[in-house]
């Protein structure tokens, strides 16, 4: 009788599971005749979505979304826009080209830990991380532009010694995360917690 390493035979049972996991996703959308789109309509910067042709579970026509997302991560990078904030853009996006007006969407985000970073002016970002200027800055101009609530963590920033005058215009500072968070949910905003 043949016998397999157990680690042979893990892979052979696994990459079928692992290509049909893959499909999955892809195949619940349905057809859809309209490619992914990059960025928009409601904010260019980023933020790419798809049309879904006739979804099975759908939202009221008239129901106010009030997204709140938490952006802990990725404010470093020198070179790519924070992907949490891609996210936050997405859901504009998303929905708007899926029959939501504009004014139904409302977006909130808590600014903490190394997410901090993504919320400096170009000046003060390149002060700080080799004199390049801030990635995200575009894409946090236009969240604010189109009614995005940022707030940063008034601990991170003392922890960071982040001054006031290195922010965006438009973003805020709580006194802690938390705070924030238990504020913007008392207002009806819903945790996205991806």
């Amino acid at each position: 009788m043949l016998r397999l390493p157990l680690f042979t035979l893990r892979a052979v049972v696994a990459a079928p599971l692992l290509t049909l996991a893959c499909a999955l996703p892809v195949a619940a959308q349905g057809s859809s005749s309209v490619a992914q789109q990059a960025s928009g309509p409601v904010i260019t910067a980023a933020g790419p979505s798809f049309v879904v042709e006739s979804p099975t579970f759908t939202a009221p026509s008239r129901m106010a979304m009030k997204a709140l997302f938490v952006i802990n991560a990725g404010g470093g990078d020198t070179v790519k826009v924070n992907e949490q904030l891609v996210t936050m853009a997405r859901f504009f996006n998303i929905h708007a080209r899926n029959g939501f007006a504009e004014q139904q969407l409302k977006a909130a985000a808590v600014i903490h830990g190394a997410g901090w970073a993504a919320l400096l002016s170009d000046s003060a970002f390149a002060a700080r991380f080799g004199g390049k200027p801030n990635p995200s800055r575009k894409l946090v101009e236009e969240l604010l532009q189109h009614g995005a609530v940022l707030v940063l963590c008034g601990q991170t920033a003392g922890a960071r010694s982040i001054s006031r005058t290195e922010l965006i215009p438009g973003v805020k500072v709580s006194t802690s995360a938390m705070t924030a968070m238990m504020v913007l949910e008392n207002d009806g905003y819903r945790y996205i917690p991806w």
